[in-house]
């Protein structure tokens, strides 16, 4: 079974992916189409750099020359990955926009995937025109790949070659998860995010991974020590979007925060909430374990996706800080 981590996000959009030369000189200058007027695009880092590094995120500030209803965009990246049929392939990561101040002004979060070709990529922007088709913009941003160490790891063998019925289970997982990362709700956070647990994490997001000799992912995820038991609480508000028992992760629980923002929470002894259920920041959900099918001594592992991508937990929270500042004026 060709099980390929990556196999949903064509299914996202399918947004073809465009190329162009160089890596470290970018242009804000925004490629047109005829008529669509001057728009200008602020990005929240130092220098206003038009770049990314594998697995982190940005917040950048779109400021369109006339006031704007329902922009849609995307920032398309090619994965080192490859389909079954050896293409090349590509996560089309649509974008969400959180209006500004003014009528004009959008804010978004842009993300970089693990496991991204290092490159310039074109950032698509996209408003409804009432006289015409829509119109659009494009901006360059380079990626760059991140230094992530490699290990090797001894598992159960189910998990690196799982015989039929493991691999079917883990297949409806997988496109359960699918179809959730696709949803685009409401937003429902405005505080800060927090920490899952008090217990410190171990710093091993994008840790190129070696299984059985045979398997090769990177750690899309962050752990942290937390002995059997501990209380793990709700990062920021959100719906509950998943609460089941499934092969890999164990019991894991998946929050919607809104606008395409979702974490995972893995390997539980306990959980303290259902499907549908609405949380707050702070709220305990489950209590951590070492549930699944890797047969994990306990922690807790915590996914952040955005996107439909797999970012660095602790970047994200310094990122939606950044964005609460934007949105104040800052």
């Amino acid at each position: 079974m060709n099980f390929n981590r990556r196999k949903f996000l064509g299914a996202l959009l399918g947004w073809p992916i465009m190329i162009g030369a160089g890596v470290r000189r970018f242009n804000l200058q925004a490629q047109t189409r005829a008529g669509a007027g001057q728009l200008s695009l602020t990005n929240h880092q130092p220098g206003n750099r038009a770049m990314l590094k594998e697995g982190k995120t940005l917040v950048a500030t779109i400021r369109f020359p006339f006031p704007a209803n329902h922009p849609t965009g995307s920032l398309p990246v090619k994965l080192a990955d490859t389909d079954a049929s050896g293409a090349q392939l590509t996560e089309p990561q649509p974008l969400f926009f959180y209006a500004g101040r003014e009528a004009h002004t959008f804010h978004t979060i842009l993300s970089a995937p693990l496991d991204a070709i290092e490159g310039t990529y074109n950032l698509h922007l996209s408003v409804p025109s009432a006289r015409d088709a829509a119109l659009e913009w494009s901006f360059p941003y380079a990626i760059e790949r991140g230094v992530y160490p490699e290990s090797a790891l001894t598992l159960d063998e189910n998990f690196s070659s799982p015989p039929p019925e493991v691999a079917a289970r883990m297949q409806r997982d997988f496109e359960r998860m699918v179809e959730i990362y696709q949803r685009r709700t409401t937003r429902r956070w405005q505080a800060p995010f927090i920490r899952p647990v008090n217990g410190p994490d171990k710093d091993n997001f994008g840790y190129r991974r070696v299984v059985n000799r045979t398997k090769r992912y990177s750690h899309g995820g962050l752990d942290y020590r937390a002995p059997k038991g501990t209380p793990v609480r709700a990062i920021n508000d959100a719906i509950v979007a998943l609460s089941e028992e499934q092969w890999t992760p164990g019991q894991v629980i998946c929050l919607d925060h809104g606008g395409g923002i979702f974490s995972r929470y893995i390997h539980l002894s306990e959980r303290r909430v259902r499907a549908g259920d609405i949380v707050t920041r702070g709220q305990i959900i489950a209590l951590s374990g070492n549930t699944g099918g890797q047969k994990p001594p306990p922690h807790l592992h915590m996914d952040m996706v955005v996107n439909g991508t797999h970012v660095d937990p602790k970047d994200f929270i310094n990122t939606a800080a950044q964005l609460e500042k934007a949105e104040a004026g800052g």
